[in-house]
C-alpha cells in the first residue's frame, strides 16, 4: 500500500512538472523549425502550372474560345519556363492576366456582374466569381430579363441577387 502511494505520488509529481513546466519557463522551448513541405500550388511555377489546368479545362467544357486558349496557354506556360530558370521569380506567374478578348468582348455588349465587372462566359446567367446575377448591357436581368433598376439589390422579375 505505502509502495502503491509513493508510486502514484510520483506520477503526479511528474505529471504536474510537464505541465506546469511550460508554463514556467516559456523561453527553454527550444524553437523548432518548420518541418512541414511547401505545398507545390504556393509556388510561382505551381500557380502557373495551376492556372494551365484550369484553362485546359475551361477549354475542355467550351468556356474558352481556341484564341483566348493560345494566348493564355502562351502566357502561362511561358510564366511557368520562366520560374525554371535559376534565380527567376516568374513575376507573371503571380499577376493576373490583365486582359484578354474574351473579357473585351464582354465589356462591349455582353453580361456583366455589378461586383466585378464584364464576364467572359456568353451564356451564364451568374458570376462565376461570386454568384450573384449577372446583368446585360441593356440593364436587364440574364436569368429572365426583366428591367433592373439602378438602384436593385435583386432582380424585380426572378428575385436573383444582383449585389
Amino acid at each position: 500500500m505505502l509502495i502503491e502511494a509513493i508510486a502514484a505520488g510520483l506520477l503526479g509529481a511528474a505529471l504536474l512538472w510537464l505541465v506546469v513546466q511550460p508554463i514556467l519557463f516559456p523561453a527553454s522551448a527550444v524553437p523548432r523549425p518548420d518541418l512541414e513541405p511547401i505545398d507545390p500550388e504556393e509556388t510561382p511555377r505551381g500557380r502557373a502550372l495551376l492556372a494551365l489546368k484550369e484553362i485546359e479545362f475551361d477549354r475542355a467544357t467550351g468556356k474558352l474560345s481556341e484564341t483566348d486558349y493560345t494566348e493564355l496557354s502562351a502566357r502561362y506556360s511561358a510564366a511557368a519556363v520562366a520560374t525554371l530558370e535559376p534565380g527567376a521569380e516568374g513575376p507573371a506567374a503571380t499577376e493576373p492576366p490583365a486582359s484578354t478578348p474574351a473579357s473585351a468582348a464582354a465589356a462591349v455588349g455582353g453580361l456583366h456582374c455589378l461586383t466585378h465587372g464584364p464576364r467572359p462566359e456568353a451564356d451564364a446567367k451568374f458570376c462565376d466569381e461570386c454568384g450573384v446575377g449577372l446583368v446585360t448591357a441593356a440593364g436587364t436581368c440574364a436569368a429572365c430579363d426583366a428591367a433592373i433598376p439602378a438602384d436593385a439589390a435583386f432582380c424585380p422579375g426572378c428575385g436573383a441577387r444582383l449585389r
